[in-house]
């Protein structure tokens, strides 16, 4: 294939017109050739004068603007940008800000057809404009964090928006400065990769890392992949799903951490039935527990990503290592697995289920010739030292997914026998 451009930007955006102009504004100045790259705005039928700003923008680098006709989401939106993209190298922006460094960064990790170049693991936040809809969390943090930016400096532009930064400090990288780092998210990385090697080579699902406010792959590779999925709704999950199928056209995985975006905050409204839809989507188009176990990351579990992919990876190496003295055990984790996803179904349609307040209690749900060997087996993995160690994020998974309900929401009891060796 032809390619005119090296990097092909591609920005997706809808009604966030004041954030998608310092976007721009900080890839002013890159460090590197002006005529290599070209950035692809695909506006999603905003209604903001997001049309009308581009249609007057004169920047210095090629700037390619695609106007949906009616508001498709970011899946979608983003296809489009593949689709018109000039570039051997795509990367995947949102509504970010860079350095000057950032595309050149990005260019140096790709020896290699099958990178692919995450940042939001060493990602930043910055308030570059105030909201007076922000969430409580986001204005404790904006009072507590952003003394330096006056009231004085802070200009209206339109309704219930102010900008508290100056176009200049943009175009002259002082916003840098502002920056807020998200030292809990970083430490998740760190720790993935201290176990499971630079790239999560040993990780059950390193396709995790895939979070599109910064990522960077070949278009050679994500074609081969295929595009994103349209069937999903909102703004997560589709970027997951094209990280796995990815994985499975062996891409290496690996957050860069040199290169660091700085995400500008705005009004989240975080749509958790829309979200949780999604992953039922998922799991019924890939049902294996890396997919399936993903709403404990929005749902009463609170499991964090780190301690998902642990469990999972722990899951698979005692699936692959001791089977048959942990057969029981590893039949129970698949068949919660598939409770779960019918506790998530009922969540969808309203139910309010809560967990059980002891795990102790999730055994009943088996039959007494199953459990007790469930239990014995649980028993000896937490009592050998050296089992209990290498598996400690596999047992505490597997409790925590034996306090799900009994019953459903309509005091029926949850299918005793589901497991059909699908999973």
């Amino acid at each position: 294939m032809d390619y005119s451009k090296e990097v092909s930007i591609i920005i997706p955006t809808y009604n966030r017109v004041e954030l998608l102009e310092f976007t721009l504004l900080s890839l002013y100045k890159q460090n590197f050739p002006i005529n290599k790259f070209e950035v692809i705005v695909v506006n999603d039928c905003s209604t903001d004068g997001t049309k009308n700003f581009l249609n007057d923008l004169n920047p210095p680098f090629d700037l390619v603007v695609i106007n949906n006709k009616k508001n498709q989401g970011a899946a979608y939106s983003r296809n489009q940008g593949i689709k018109k993209a000039q570039g051997k190298l795509l990367i995947f922006l949102d509504e970010m800000l860079v350095d000057r460094n950032f595309i050149q960064s990005h260019l140096k990790y790709h020896v290699q057809e099958n990178m692919v170049i995450t940042t939001h693991f060493n990602g930043q936040r910055i308030f570059t404009h105030y909201y007076e809809n922000f969430s409580g969390k986001q204005k404790r943090l904006f009072k507590k964090t952003t003394l330096n930016l006056t009231s004085k400096k802070q200009v209206t532009i339109k309704k219930g928006v102010k900008r508290l930064i100056q176009p200049k400090k943009i175009l002259n990288q002082e916003f840098m400065s502002y920056g807020l780092e998200s030292k809990v998210i970083s430490k998740w990385y760190t720790a993935l990769q201290a176990q499971y090697g630079m790239y999560l080579q040993r990780m059950a699902a390193p396709w995790y890392t895939f979070v599109t406010n910064g990522v960077s792959l070949s278009k050679a590779l994500i074609e081969e992949a295929g595009l994103f999925d349209e069937n999903f709704k909102g703004a997560w999950m589709e970027d997951w799903e094209l990280g796995l199928r990815l994985h499975q056209k062996g891409a290496i995985f690996y957050n860069a951490p040199d290169i660091t975006c700085y995400h500008q905050n705005h009004p989240i409204g975080r749509d958790i039935k829309g979200t949780l839809i999604n992953c039922l989507y998922f799991g019924e188009k890939y049902p294996f527990p890396e997919v399936m176990l993903i709403p404990t990351l929005s749902t009463s579990f609170k499991w964090t990503v780190e301690s998902l992919g642990k469990t999972l990876t722990q899951f698979r190496q005692l699936e692959i290592k001791d089977e048959d003295h942990y057969s029981q055990l590893l039949k129970a984790f698949k068949e919660l697995i598939l409770i779960f996803k019918l506790y998530i179904q009922d969540i969808v349609m309203d139910a309010n289920l809560p967990l059980l307040t002891d795990f102790q209690q999730g055994f009943v749900r088996w039959n007494p010739h199953f459990a007790p060997k469930v239990k014995e087996q649980l028993r000896r993995l937490e009592q050998e030292d050296y089992l209990s160690s290498n598996y400690s994020y596999f047992i505490k998974g597997f409790k925590d997914l034996l306090r799900l309900p009994i019953k459903n929401s309509k005091g029926v009891f949850y299918e005793k026998a589901l497991y059909s060796g699908g999973l």
